[in-house]
């Protein structure tokens, strides 16, 4: 019993200092691949934040850090399959986002044309009612 309450504060632990180091977030990102999977990212302004969260992550998922160029600059991105994610956050109790609904839908696609014609219809339609940023392109690998 103490080795699972000892366990049991290593997480809530790394969850606060995730949480506080996400305050520092410039942006979130999600990547849309195919077959179908998603990955949710978020890009910091600092290497050494970008190592804290990954670390922090990886008591709950499996992380991928990575750069990103914004306006510019080359800022570390942190990465995690979005399953893994809205599992973890549905379960705290939170709401899911208008992207979180998107992500689900495009996650139950089995034709790629049809998948990505509706993705584009979901984007296009939630950024014309919030505004926002999207950056189309293909990445190999």
């Amino acid at each position: 019993m103490e080795e699972v309450a000892k366990r049991a504060m290593e997480f809530a632990g790394s969850y606060a200092r995730g949480a506080l180091a996400m305050s520092k977030t410039v942006a979130k990102v999600y990547q849309f691949c195919w077959p179908p999977i998603v990955y949710i990212g978020w890009i910091f302004e600092d290497p050494r934040t970008a190592k804290e969260v990954a670390r922090c992550f990886k008591a709950f998922f499996r992380v991928r850090n990575e750069w990103r160029r914004i306006d510019g600059r080359e800022l570390p991105a942190v990465f995690v399959d979005f399953k893994e994610w809205i599992d973890f956050y549905c379960m705290r109790g939170h709401q899911l986002h208008p992207l979180g609904t998107i992500a689900l839908r495009y996650l139950k696609s089995t034709n790629m044309e049809k998948a990505f014609r509706q993705l584009a219809r979901d984007l296009a339609g939630f950024f014309k009612e919030c505004g926002g940023v999207v950056e189309w392109g293909a990445k190999d690998g």
